[in-house]
Parts: C-alpha cells; structure tokens; sequence
C-alpha cells in the first residue's frame, strides 16, 4: 500500500463488511469520494472471506455485529494477514468483541465521514511503521 500525501487513501481497496444496505452505501459513497476503491460490501463472514480470498482488500471495515454473528472471524483472518482494519458498531460499547480485539479501534454508528478517512489512514500507517 502507498500512500499519498496529497490523497492520502487514494486508491486504497477499502473491504466493507457491513449487513445494513444504507449504511454501507452510505459509506460506499463517502469512502469513493476520497478516491478509495471499494469492496463489496459484504453482508456476511462468508461474503467478507470470499473477497479476501480475491486478494482485492488493502484494509477493512467490519460491522461488529452481521445479522446476529460475530465479525471476529474475519478480524481475526486479516490481522493474521497483516491487513488493518477497524470496527464500527450501533452498540454502546464493543462488548461484543472478544477479549483479543478489546484495543482494537472501535467506531460508533453513524461515522462521520471524516473521522472515518482518518481513522483508516492511521490504521494504514500503523501497519506501514
């Protein structure tokens, strides 16, 4: 992944794990107007791992909670893959996360846009360090 300074998540191939239509246009249509490419979305583990497999995803946004199962299992496939990637939930806290992902960055719904863009830029450089 190279980031550019002047468009700093250009080009990236943004995976979007999310089971709620709108939101994930919602965000379709943010994350494209910053110059992302996006994947999917997908609206289940299986639909997430398929496009993985794709090899088409340079960081994710995962949905805590995917029609009442854990995105964990996808969490815990990219971070074995070294990929970055953040968690968004409706919920009052991550609870629903297992004890391994406690630190992970953990949004609430509905992101604003630009907390978005940049919190995925810094889960990229993280990963870049």
């Amino acid at each position: 992944m190279n980031v550019d300074d002047d468009q700093p998540l250009k080009g990236l191939r943004i995976l979007v794990v999310e089971d709620n239509y709108v939101l994930a246009e919602s965000m379709r249509w943010a994350l494209e107007g910053l110059g992302c490419q996006v994947v999917g979305p997908a609206p289940t583990s299986r639909k997430a791992f398929d496009l993985i497999d794709a090899g088409t995803v340079d960081v994710a946004i995962l949905d805590i909670d995917l029609q009442g199962k854990s995105s964990a299992p996808v969490a815990e496939r990219l971070r074995a893959e070294g990929r970055p990637f953040l968690f968004l939930t409706g919920y009052e806290s991550a609870a629903l996360l297992p004890p391994e992902f406690h630190n992970a960055r953990c949004l609430s719904k509905p992101v604003d846009p630009e907390v978005l863009a940049s919190s995925l830029l810094e889960e990229v450089r993280a990963l870049e360090n």
